[in-house]
């Protein structure tokens, strides 16, 4: 694929979104994109995929051909074919209700033989470790294996170009491991080229061809040849992750369960087995575990959207189960793995003052900084639907934050943040903390976890395990060979 002088602006922008992109890609080759969140990288993944302006409208100038053919000149069938697209929300990009029906369903659109479809599905399988979960539904998947079943579900036709925009982003450390490696193995075997969008630089630095730095829309002309952790910054390194700041003594008990089993229908085995957590005023947990291991599932039960088979579960002495909905609002925040789930309103602003209103709080004053915290100010009057994933993801946080949980909960907050919005998220959770917050993490990034968290929980088999602290996880640096870049 080669593009020139490509540029692309939104329906609703008014500043062209990509600037004179000028890119080469060859057989077999793979490019990472990097760069702030909201630069442009998931725009130039869609453009390159022909999504747009053919489905989200806009304006295209430039020229992009694949295989020497213009790429407004192939139908979507084809394209379907020869290019994989992978979004920031698989979820957005399950079509059926069975994990086995998913793997099939690209293959089947695109005409493959049905022994074929056979052979390639027990493959796939085996590599992504999904056999117990072949027969399952899709409803019931963690994010972690909906990302799996959706990479997986791509990867089964075998496009001969793979978009892929955060494929890491809910995957644990042993999964991110397993597909790098099979997506090298096709690359070599098959001449697959790969463009990855990814913040979690640590895995793929060194298995990549050639790295991209994307600003507000441009690649960056003469990009450094070293690219710190915080790529947010882009210019210096002097910002590492969050410190580690003393923190009070353990405050009075907010929440918890105690001696809980929890499976879901037609399941074989229990998701949780006798688990048992306390949750205390100013303290952050973060919860770890492999994909499937519970970790959603456990967020769901301390917000009463799930009923435990046994045991116990309480958000401030009560059964958030029997709990009325404003009530327990006002009590818990809770932050999804999707967070296009909290947006509907026109602007970022209205979808902030919503939670105001419908709790009838007060003081407005707490939007203005919550805005400010979060660096959406600039972002005030625009429609959520039209940000990016990492600027959704920080909308959804205010749109919780502002309401003052005594609880928060939040599932992989860190998606589509760069280096330095995690850095900030870090901050404002630990200010958070001290005014008496309980907080409880569920995430894959292990850096970012042991940069300020006070307690880091593994799950595995259903219970609950202290892990020892990396007490120094900023000391790592990432080195980008001059001839990558």
């Amino acid at each position: 694929m080669s593009l020139q002088k490509v540029s692309y602006t939104y329906p609703a922008s008014k500043h062209p979104d990509l600037q004179d992109i000028n890119l080469e890609l060859l057989k077999g080759q793979s490019v990472l994109l990097t760069g702030p969140s909201g630069s442009g990288k998931s725009t130039l993944l869609r453009v390159m995929g022909g999504l747009a302006p053919r489905f989200y409208g806009g304006r295209l100038q430039g020229q992009i051909k694949l295989f020497g053919k213009d790429l407004r000149q192939w139908t979507h069938r084809d394209l379907s074919r020869y290019i994989g697209v992978l979004f920031q929300d698989p979820e957005s990009q399950l079509v059926t209700t069975r994990v086995d029906q998913e793997l099939v369903f690209g293959m089947e659109n695109v005409g493959y033989a049905r022994a074929l479809m056979q052979d390639r599905l027990q493959e796939i399988a085996a590599v992504f470790a999904m056999q117990p979960w072949l027969y399952y539904p899709t409803l019931h998947l963690s994010g972690g294996w909906k990302q799996k079943t959706v990479l997986a579900s791509i990867m089964a036709v075998r496009p001969r170009l793979l978009l892929l925009d955060e494929p890491l982003s809910q995957l644990d450390g042993d999964s991110a491991e397993q597909f790098l490696d099979y997506l090298d193995r096709c690359r070599h075997l098959w001449g697959m080229s790969v463009v990855i969008a990814e913040h979690r630089l640590d895995k793929l630095v060194k298995r990549v061809d050639k790295v991209l730095y994307i600003r507000q829309g441009r690649i960056q002309s003469q990009p450094t040849e070293r690219i710190s952790w915080l790529l947010g910054n882009g210019e210096t390194e002097d910002c590492l992750a969050t410190k580690r700041l003393p923190v009070p003594s353990k405050g009075r008990r907010l929440a918890g369960l105690k001696d809980v089993k929890f499976c879901y229908p037609n399941a074989d085995q229990p998701v949780l087995k006798q688990l048992s957590l306390d949750l205390h005023a100013g303290e952050i947990t973060c919860l770890m575990g492999a994909n499937g291991a519970g970790k959603t599932t456990l967020l769901k039960l301390l917000m009463g959207t799930l009923k435990p088979c046994q045991g116990q579960v309480d958000i401030c002495g009560e059964n958030p189960y029997r709990m009325p909905a404003p009530q327990l609002a006002r009590k818990v925040g809770y932050l999804s793995q999707e967070p296009g789930d909290y947006l509907f309103s026109p602007t970022v602003r209205q979808e902030i003052e919503f939670t105001y209103r419908s709790l009838q709080l007060k003081d407005y004053s707490r939007v203005d900084r919550m805005l400010e915290q979060l660096h959406l100010q600039p972002l005030a009057q625009r429609n959520p639907r039209d940000l990016s994933w990492g600027e959704r993801q920080r909308t959804a946080l205010a749109s919780i934050l502002v309401a003052q949980p005594q609880v928060l909960l939040l599932d992989e907050p860190t998606r589509g943040l760069d280096y330095r919005l995690k850095n900030d998220l870090a901050i404002m959770l630990r200010d958070v903390a001290r005014q008496g917050t309980a907080i409880l993490v569920a995430t894959h990034d292990h850096n970012w976890a042991n940069s300020f968290t006070d307690r880091v929980l593994y799950l595995q088999h259903g219970s609950i395990v202290d892990i020892a602290d990396d007490k120094n996880p900023g000391e790592e640096r990432l080195e980008v060979w001059p001839g990558q870049v």
